[in-house]
């Protein structure tokens, strides 16, 4: 899952103190920000007067450790808790010329993922153009995800696709638009062919005050999300279902505001994945809203969400989520969060169980 990224964004807005700061990026201002980064450390070795090695010249090391105690209260069953090592996560970044930059991220999560190459990419890019190219194994331009509580948003759940791709696009005076290939997971009538597709496009603003961003996206295959695939039944479909993302960010003195909806376009067969004993149309969405403050001089972001779905009971996801959270940034790039989910499912009639579940977690993540 994309989680770490999401931390990041959360452990750099307590440090700063700003909401404004969570604001994604586009693949350009990211290629700038590790050539300054590498820039950066090259003139505190020279000023330090340490010789400079090859390795450390061109190459940056970054990473997320995550670790969660957690209790749970299910829609059936005896209550659960534990402590896990929720995320570790390595980054490194070689950019040798300044138009490429290759990025290899190894991810394990305990009792989910187990030690593996999670990212691999090849960027090429004009840090002072406006056209780019990302080429590997990447988190497809699908949905955004954004979000200051611990746990994922259901919209994630529904949309988020991990593949190998080859992405071109172009950014200008805050808008970007940028389209993908892939061979996904599933084939159609059997066919093993680079088949898929998909597109996106958006804009950001932003000025001392505010931020903006919005962006839409369209996949020709929804069924390649994480959730989705693992779900059907095998990986060969009758045909593609299509699936659209909406998505909003707005931030205005220390209030940032988030809407998203991710959606199937249309109905998977009955036998792939069910709602009322005919195929279904999932769809999530999310709305949060993060206040950034200040406690005892401390960073702080607390925030609020209201999620749900739609015909996703097969997927074992709930109809509503209520998420409380709250994260203190105690250290440099350390974050101690707490956050509070509160499920309700599908009636029985739709096939749940009509109970209500809930969930407590505390997180320690440290970034570097």
């Amino acid at each position: 899952m994309n989680k770490p990224l999401i931390a990041s964004a959360v452990l750099f807005t307590l440090s700063s103190g700003n909401a404004l700061a969570a604001d994604p990026k586009t693949e350009i201002e990211r290629l700038k920000d590790r050539l300054e980064q590498l820039e950066k450390a090259q003139d505190e070795q020279a000023k330090a007067n340490a010789p400079a090695s090859e390795w450390n010249k061109y190459i940056t090391v970054s990473g997320v450790v995550e670790v969660e105690a957690g209790y749970a209260d299910p829609f059936a069953g005896d209550s659960e808790s534990d402590i896990v090592l929720a995320t570790a996560e390595l980054g490194v970044t070689a950019i040798v010329h300044p138009w490429v930059a290759a990025d290899i991220v190894f991810l394990y999560e305990e009792d989910e993922t187990d030690l593996e190459v999670d990212v691999a990419t090849v960027t090429i890019a004009n840090p002072d153009g406006s056209w780019h190219l990302l080429a590997g194994k990447q988190y497809l331009p699908f949905g955004n995800y954004e979000t200051s509580a611990i746990s994922d948003p259901l919209t994630l759940e529904i949309g988020e696709i991990l593949e190998s791709a080859v992405l071109i696009g172009v950014e200008n005076s805050g808008f970007h638009i940028a389209g993908y290939v892939f061979n996904g997971d599933l084939d159609e009538d059997g066919d093993n062919q680079i088949d898929s597709f998909g597109a996106t496009a958006g804009y950001r603003f932003e000025n001392d005050n505010n931020a903006f961003a919005a962006n839409v996206g369209y996949i020709n295959s929804i069924g390649d999300a994480d959730a989705l695939s693992d779900t059907l039944p095998s990986s060969e479909v009758q045909e593609y279902v299509g699936g659209i993302a909406f998505d909003a960010t707005y931030s205005f003195s220390d209030f940032t505001l988030i809407g998203e909806y991710v959606s199937a376009t249309d109905n998977f067969a009955a036998d792939e994945i069910a709602f009322h004993g005919k195929g279904a149309e999932p769809s999530a969405w999310n709305l949060e809203v993060d206040y950034a403050f200040a406690i005892a001089n401390m960073g702080a972001v607390a925030a609020l969400a209201y999620q749900g779905t739609d015909e996703a009971v097969a997927l074992e996801l709930p109809e509503s989520r209520i998420v409380a959270a709250l994260s203190l940034g105690i250290f440099d790039n350390t974050a101690l969060a707490f956050e509070y989910a509160y499920d309700t499912d599908y009636d029985e009639s739709d096939g749940g169980t009509g109970e209500n579940a809930s969930t407590i977690t505390v997180q320690l993540a440290y970034e570097f």
